[in-house]
């Protein structure tokens, strides 16, 4: 059904947007089998003959104030503002992202804050809309500058919110740069220093958990042969919290998608930021850590790397453990007795038990019997099996003697012990 929304309430709608308290990141319930590294399509939608702002020889900027909204009372400040604001949205509708408008440094530091900038101009099925300048304010007397803006689009006879994104804006020479207003938004966390790890939150640090993550990091960089190095873990509630506290307020491809908002690391490795609220999330921990610090890392077979950190770190947004999944797969025979777990293995995102993928389960069992039986470096090797797997199978039966045929039994057997 379309709703019709007169054009003097546009501006409200999206302040609403803004300001709620409610989630808009994303759909609590989602699981981690929704993991994507594909946009979604789902876009905040404004049906029907909306007169939103339109790009038109006739602005003098790339962009449209919101009501009452002003970049600066000081005059200069102003206008110094309006000229930055303006080369930087001009840049970023064309898909350009420099150091005319971000250092370098903070373009390696905040990655993650940069992916989000990405493809905010028009496809070539939909019109550009003028970006709208929702607010401008300064939290420390005029010094540096929070400024909101919403980037819109049109498709057919809608106008469509892609990315509502927070910039913090300093001076630079004559003119203003930006950047991520992380540093800002994260200023009131906590730190707690646990051995080579900093921990940053805003609730009490569960010690026991933490000291877990801790004591497994500096063993997986042992047996990489890497020293232990220093790690920032922001650790934050919700992933509505972790959004926001990079500026990212509303996005459109992350409403029902987790993609790596579970977890991941930045700043070259040197930080690690969750919004599972969890001080020990091993999970996607591992997995970055793996494709950043492995060697040959080209050949690591990536389902065999997911069992890696479900081995080690439980399963994904589920947390299920070990015992847990084997119970599940059990219940899952019990259900289809002509269950095969080789081809729900090779079923790859097609075969999943309690919204879980089979082939990460699978290879979880399968990295519990080969570390028990050779240890930490025939994990590692079995996981360089190439990116496609090609050499799997037969790594495999090099390791526990079980070709294709012995799969399923050894899968049974594994989840009844």
């Amino acid at each position: 059904m379309n709703i019709c929304i007169p054009h003097r309430i546009l501006s409200t709608l999206i302040l609403l947007v803004l300001c709620t308290q409610q989630t808009l990141a994303f759909t609590t319930g989602t699981d981690f089998n929704e993991r994507t590294s594909n946009d979604s399509t789902e876009q905040l939608v404004i049906e029907n003959n909306v007169q939103a702002p339109q790009l038109s020889n006739h602005y003098r900027a790339p962009y449209e104030m919101n009501l009452g909204a002003v970049f600066s009372e000081d005059e200069q400040i102003s206008l110094r503002l309006q000229d930055s604001v303006t080369s930087l949205i001009s840049a970023l509708l064309d898909g350009i992202i420099s150091e005319d408008h971000f250092t370098k440094q903070e373009q390696s530091t905040h990655s993650f804050f940069y992916k989000a900038l990405r493809n905010l101009g028009a496809a070539s099925d939909q019109h550009q809309l003028a970006p709208l300048v929702l607010k401008s304010y300064s939290p420390d007397d005029g010094k540096t500058h929070l400024i909101t803006i919403a980037f819109m689009k049109s498709k057919g006879q809608s106008n469509q919110i892609y990315r509502i994104i927070e910039f913090h804006a300093y001076p630079h020479d004559d003119k203003f740069l930006f950047k991520s207003p992380f540093e800002y938004n994260t200023r009131n966390l906590t730190a707690h220093q646990l051995g080579s790890v900093q921990y940053h939150l805003s609730k009490p640090l569960d010690i026991s958990r933490a000291q877990e993550f801790v004591d497994f990091k500096d063993m997986f960089e042992s047996l990489v042969d890497l020293p232990s190095t220093p790690l920032d873990y922001y650790c934050f509630e919700t992933l509505d919290n972790l959004l926001r506290a990079h500026g990212i307020i509303y996005d459109c491809t992350k409403c029902n998608w987790l993609k790596e908002d579970l977890g991941f690391t930045d700043n070259n490795s040197r930080s690690f930021l969750t919004g599972k609220g969890d001080e020990r999330y091993i999970f996607e921990y591992l997995v970055d850590f793996m494709a950043d610090h492995c060697d040959d890392n080209a050949d690591l077979y990536p389902p065999f790397v997911y069992g890696i950190a479900t081995y080690f770190g439980d399963y994904g947004l589920s947390g299920d453990d070990m015992p847990t999944l084997k119970a599940q797969f059990r219940n899952k025979l019990i259900e289809d007795p002509n269950t095969n777990f080789l081809v729900e293995f090779q079923k790859g995102r097609k075969s999943s038990v309690n919204r879980h993928f089979s082939f990460y389960v699978i290879s979880a069992f399968l990295c519990e019997e080969v570390v028990k039986k050779h240890g930490m470096q025939a994990m590692l090797k079995l996981a360089h099996s190439g990116r496609d797997g090609e050499l799997f199978l037969n790594t495999l039966e090099k390791l526990l003697g079980v070709d294709k045929d012995g799969f399923h039994a050894l899968i049974e057997r594994l989840i009844t012990t």
